[in-house]
């Protein structure tokens, strides 16, 4: 991703993206059965430390994954990346974000690409604004919408989150979009 050296940060303990946890607004889907946790689930990272801090949280919080689940956590090139089984959902955790801005369009046609037909995302807007540099970049609900539609997907929903759920203390929106059959 650009000039951004996760690894190091990840192995200096920069960390202060990562909110530790299930973020609040992705809990509250899981909780109401509007997300499920699948079969067969890939974490895909872009750090060996983020990897293993992972899997290290998945340990410590097994009970909360379903027997039949499994999880595999793999680091890998986003862009690169090719699943031999389309994925049925997929959670962008706040790396939209992290790439530059430049590559948006990028990650809008990767995920097309790795989304089945009738498959959906789910994601934070985050954060919110209108400012300069990053990582993290600035992200508006329109442009999320804007790079989606113009790949394939349509809007299922897109909501505020109450404060209360902010997962890095800013304003955030909840949304997914759904791949139009193809």
């Amino acid at each position: 991703n650009g000039g951004t050296d996760w690894e190091s940060m990840w192995s200096a303990g920069s960390t202060g993206f990562d909110c530790k946890r299930t973020e609040p607004a992705l809990q509250r889907a899981l909780d109401a059965g509007e997300v499920a946790i699948g079969r067969g689930n890939v974490g895909l990272e872009i750090s060996e430390t983020a990897r293993a801090a992972a899997e290290a949280h998945l340990r410590a919080n097994e009970t909360d994954v379903p027997g039949d689940a499994t999880i595999r956590i793999v680091v890998e090139d986003f862009f690169a990346h090719a699943p031999e089984v389309k994925y049925d959902f997929v959670y962008d955790c706040t790396f939209l974000c992290a790439i530059e801005p430049s590559r948006r369009g990028e990650w809008a046609k990767t995920m097309s690409r790795c989304i089945k037909p009738d498959g959906t995302i789910t994601s934070l807007v985050f954060p919110c604004g209108d400012f300069e540099g990053g990582p993290p970049y600035a992200l508006s609900p329109a442009l999320v919408k804007d790079l989606l539609v113009t790949h394939g997907f349509e809007e299922v929903s897109l909501e505020e989150v109450e404060e209360k759920d902010w997962a890095r203390g800013r304003m955030e929106y909840f949304y997914t979009f759904r791949r139009s059959a193809a």
